[in-house]
């Protein structure tokens, strides 16, 4: 491309056409990179002359082209981001205060990106953040404090990007640096703990003090346990915070300010720390993390007895002088004015009133919790309330318990309260059975089961609560006993005793870099329930217990728990709920990296457990060293996963056995298996194994990115996808593509003839003096649709898998439209023909009173609301109908073959619901399937039976089998239609109630025949519904003559 003025940006859209956007020049140009020789550029936007106008741009920046070819610019110079839809020179803001709908305002905009939901990312260049939109408009995302050099600042960003995992890569230009901002992949992105407890958790009684007096000082306040169980405390004496790493046993860091008696903080998942200095200061500082400072977020008059930051980084000061809690946004560039999140102001009982508020807990949904101290209760301001609801204490709806100054609460993972009741020196919780005393249960003291006053309380990652035992100037930590979850009966069943050495198997635990010996043990019981594994010996084991197999590579996966407890006679515990038709693998390990030596293990439970060794010793075979580069070829992993680079290598063994293959590298490597051969197109295909578990089978119908698990949902595409050969004539294809080729030709021949003499039959007057006669001329019309529709499908799916090098706009175009056309018409005449079943069952039931006038009013109501109702069952379809197409980069490491041999393109047309859109989807195609199958059983029953009654009741000389006989020879015409349309009906009924897997390329005609005949009975109107009645007969040869009478000899 030959420009004359710097690109500001560059883009090159999916069909490989090259954009620049001038920022001098105040344009867009663009040109195809398909074209052998440069061409001359064209405009794709802007004038070249600077202005505001809507075809106009003021030194255009970053650009961005979706998959439908608009063109989004950042237009700087005018603060806003244009839209340019395909084929037009006017833009439509989108971004900006001169917006339809303003919810940003910018500041030279220099950098765009759409992600895959069509929001805009924004680089919000003078205003030194990076912004995205979303349901409720724009946000700020990163960079929202403010112009500065700090880890969570901005300084004039230019341009920006995302990795495949959502991280946002930003040039910093004026700090000079590249910076990574990290997705939150949990969005509510918290940094407390919230365990998930069993019904009967239970904690030590018996505490153990982590810090005394001497180094928290005294009446400690606050303490905060992050999600990587790191400690931090307050001390008020001189004014620090103490921060603990796990298991450290001394404070590992003290950050000192000039903050007076702090009551609470809170430390943030980016590590920056809020702490309460309301008490002479006024204020409540933040430390940002990395950068070693203080600065003030929030104004207050009164000291913070607790402090929180919600999911949308709000922050709340519940002020206990003033009787209420204040919150205010983080997000604001400036320190806005604090808003009331609860209480009035004014000390009270009411339920919109509060009495010394202490410790808030605001959950995901924004909902408040508030201990209300000197009110003895908790108190739940949902959000947008300011009433609360009375959730703990003597007044509450449902009392379990009665509080005493509450001044501390956490929500676990299920919502179950915990609560510091102060001056009844202990911690409560809630439970489906109410509120129960957990720790502290003994009495006011200095014992180790024993509170004085305590003030604040967290849990760390596993469960341990940790309190600050205000009175006694201490920090307490109760440990969480995982194994008083379940009752396990104490009878000895089994023990079983090794020893690691070695050669036992190794692996990586927890990512760590240190190899552990393991040894895995295959768990049988023969009697469902609860059983209890202890381990002890020389060692210092670890056990973990997996439900059906244990993966070294991801020892998460199939984890049912796991439990190490060092310094005791029982080294670890288990208890666990087995069941009888499961296989359990009970894997021992050691704490420490490489300890051999040996142990045993005592089972406890209902009834016999067996026991016996998986893991063998091994030995190192052989060592392959190799590397990925740019030259190495790449292939699709997955949906989600494009390019990645991708090496092969032949395993041979001399001997059949266990085999373990493992990999040390410094990039993030994945490994699989393949029996055979390996497809890059199709990365399932004899897939045995892989590190990160994928089924051994997968149940997929051409490709990883489309599937379904039965025959409902099948299409064309679906089912001749494996069967047709790419870049091979017609003539070269497997005897069933030429035989279902040379079907599917007669159907459309016979199809057109039957719709043409159908046609005849029915556009004659005689023929619509009821509603029947119209839904078959409808019928006539449609079915000649849907057979034409028919064969453009098959010929489109034969011909663009065989031909791959079809235009991508084509397959776009016949992928999104030609299927869902196809079901309208399909489904239309299915229903019409059902419509007939139910207007001749009337008949049979009027009798003489059948009203024709009605019958034609009806009919043409229900002709023209069908195919809109049918339509609208399909919409989905539209939506979530795509093409996914990928090209293999030539392999430049085969030296035998061209680059353009081994470049691969592989296209397909799927459709990728979520799962409730797949129930959906299945609903609507079983409904439309069964229904006219339905009407049609039952029409045909009852034309047969119900008027073979009727006449019995007149005629009682004649046995009701013989009226049964008699209604069949007058009425077959009335009776042939449905029970033709019945039979035809019933393969493709078969076919989707097949359960478990289905497999095409194993069983084609299995699933293409019934596909094949569910399209006849469009091209069997004249046979079914002419052809048997006299009336229509006798208008078709009537029409017939008069025909032939026109045509000349």
């Amino acid at each position: 491309m030959n420009v004359n003025s710097l690109c500001y940006s560059l883009f090159v859209d999916i069909n490989d056409t090259l954009y620049c956007s001038t920022f001098s020049q105040h344009r867009v140009l663009k040109r195809s990179l398909h074209d052998s020789a440069i061409a001359s550029n064209c405009v794709a936007a802007g004038t070249g002359i600077q202005g505001s106008a809507s075809n106009q741009l003021g030194g255009p920046g970053g650009i961005f082209v979706d998959v439908n070819f608009d063109l989004y610019v950042a237009d700087c110079l005018n603060d806003r981001v244009q839209l340019f839809q395909l084929g037009e020179s006017n833009g439509i803001i989108v971004a900006g205060s001169t917006s339809l709908n303003p919810t940003i305002t910018l500041s030279f905009p220099t950098a765009i990106i759409l992600d895959a939901e069509k929001y805009l990312f924004i680089v919000d260049y003078q205003n030194n953040r990076i912004v995205g939109s979303g349901l409720n408009g724009f946000r700020c995302l990163v960079g929202c404090y403010g112009m500065g050099l700090q880890s969570n600042q901005l300084n004039t960003p230019f341009s920006f990007s995302f990795d495949h995992s959502g991280n946002i890569f930003v040039i910093d230009q004026s700090n000079h640096r590249i910076q990574k901002f990290l997705l939150m992949n949990d969005s509510f992105a918290l940094s407390f703990n919230q365990p998930k407890f069993c019904p009967t958790a239970t904690w030590n009684p018996n505490a153990i003090t982590i810090a005394n007096r001497s180094i928290v000082g005294e009446y400690s306040h606050a303490i905060f346990v992050s999600t990587n169980n790191t400690i931090y405390v307050a001390n008020r004496a001189n004014n620090t915070i103490l921060i603990w790493h796990e298991e450290s046993v001394n404070p590992t860091g003290i950050i000192r300010a000039n903050f007076t008696g702090p009551s609470s903080l809170f430390v943030t998942s980016n590590g920056d720390i809020y702490i309460d200095d309301g008490l002479e200061n006024g204020r409540v500082q933040k430390w940002i993390a990395g950068a070693n400072n203080f600065s003030t977020v929030m104004n207050v008059n009164s000291s913070c007895h607790g402090l929180f930051v919600d999911i949308n980084d709000t922050l709340y000061c519940s002020m206990g002088d003033n009787h209420q809690v204040l919150k205010r946004s983080l997000n604001d560039a400036v320190m806005t004015p604090n808003r009331v999140a609860a209480g009035t102001g004014i000390e009270g009982s009411a339920s919109n009133q509060l009495s010394d508020p202490g410790g808030i807990f605001a959950d995901v949904n924004f909902d408040l919790y508030v201990a209300d101290c000197n009110n003895d209760r908790v108190q739940l301001f949902q959000s947008g309330e300011s009433y609360g609801i009375t959730v703990a204490g003597s007044t509450s709806l449902n009392p379990t318990i009665t509080l005493n100054f509450p001044i501390g609460i956490i929500l676990d993972a299920d919502k179950y309260l915990f609560i510091v009741d102060q001056y009844n020196n202990r911690i409560v919780g809630s439970g489906s059975n109410g509120f129960r005393c957990l720790v502290g249960c003994y009495g006011m003291g200095l014992q180790s089961n024993q509170l004085y006053g305590p003030f604040s309380f967290s849990f760390d990652h596993s469960g341990n609560m940790f309190v600050a035992d205000y009175a006694n100037h201490r920090i307490q930590k109760f440990k969480y006993l995982k194994r008083y979850c379940v009752n396990t009966p104490l009878i000895f069943q089994n023990i079983y005793s090794s020893s690691l050495t070695n050669n036992n198997q190794n692996y990586y635990r927890d990512c760590q870099k240190e190899i552990f010996y393991y040894e895995s043990v295959q768990v049988k019981v023969i009697e469902t329930g609860y059983y209890t594994f202890r381990g002890n010996g020389d060692i210092d084991p670890c056990g973990s217990i997996y439900k059906i197999k244990f993966n070294p590579l991801d020892q998460s996966e199939n984890l049912l728990d796991k439990e190490y407890n060092s310094c005791s006679d029982i080294q670890f515990k288990l208890n666990i709920y087995l069941d009888v038709h499961t296989i359990y693998v009970l894997v021992v390990t050691t704490y420490e990296s490489k300890e051999t030596g040996q142990f045993s293990i005592v089972v406890f439970g209902k009834n016999k457990v067996i026991l016996e060794r998986l893991s063998t010793p091994v030995n190192l075979q052989y060592i392959h060293s190799s590397q990925l580069t740019d030259d190495s070829p790449t292939y699709y992993r997955d949906c989600k996963v494009p390019q990645c680079h991708y090496e092969t290598s032949q395993i041979h063994v001399n001997t059949t056995g266990l085999y373990v293959l493992w990999s040390e590298s410094n990039i993030n490597a994945y490994g699989y298996i393949y029996q055979n051969d390996f497809n890059p197109l199709k990365p399932t295909e004899n897939l045995l194994l892989s590190h990160d578990g994928p089924e051994l089978s997968s149940c997929v119908i051409g490709d990883q990115c489309n599937f379904y698990i039965k025959g409902i949902g099948l299409t064309l595409d679906d089912i001749l996808r494996d069967e047709l050969k790419p870049n091979t004539v017609l003539n070269n294809q497997s005897f069933s593509i030429k035989l279902s080729a040379g079907l599917t030709i007669i159907m459309f021949v016979a199809g057109l003839i039957n719709s043409i003499l159908s046609f005849i039959t029915f556009q004659n007057k005689d023929s619509q003096q009821v509603g029947c006669g119209m839904y078959l001329l409808v019928s006539s019309i449609t079915s000649l649709f849907t057979i034409t529709m028919f064969i453009i499908k098959f010929w489109f799916v034969v011909l663009t898998h065989i031909n791959v090098s079809i235009s991508l706009s084509v397959l776009r175009g016949g992928c999104a439209s030609i299927e869902p056309i196809l079901k309208l018409f399909l489904y239309l005449d299915g229903w019409l023909n059902a419509c007939v079943a139910v207007e001749r069952a009337v008949l049979i039931l009027k009798g003489v009173k059948f009203d024709k006038k009605k019958s034609k009013s009806i009919a043409r109501r229900t002709i023209l609301i069908l195919p809109l109702c049918i339509l609208g069952t399909l919409i989905h379809e539209l939506a979530f109908r795509r093409l996914f197409e990928y090209e293999t980069a030539p392999d430049t490491t085969d030296t035998s073959t061209t680059n353009e041999d081994t470049i691969k393109r592989y296209v397909s047309c799927i459709t990728h619901y979520s799962p409730p859109i797949q129930d959906y989807n299945t609903a609507v195609l079983f409904f439309h399937l069964v229904g006219p199958f339905t009407v049609n059983l039952f029409s045909a029953l009852f034309i047969i039976f119900a008027g073979a009654r009727q006449r019995s009741k007149a005629r009682t000389n004649q046995s009701l089998k013989e009226h049964v006989q008699q209604q069949f020879n007058e009425h077959k015409q009335l009776i042939i239609s449905p029970i033709v349309l019945l039979i035809l009906s019933i393969p493709r009924l078969i076919i989707s109630l097949l359960p478990g897997c289905v497999k095409t390329s194993e069983n084609l005609w299995l699933y293409l025949g019934p596909y094949l005949i569910s399209f006849t009975p469009p091209m069997l109107i004249f046979l079914i519904f002419v052809f048997p009645s006299e009336l229509y007969m006798k208008a078709f040869k009537k029409l017939f003559i008069r025909i032939r009478r026109r045509t000349p000899p």
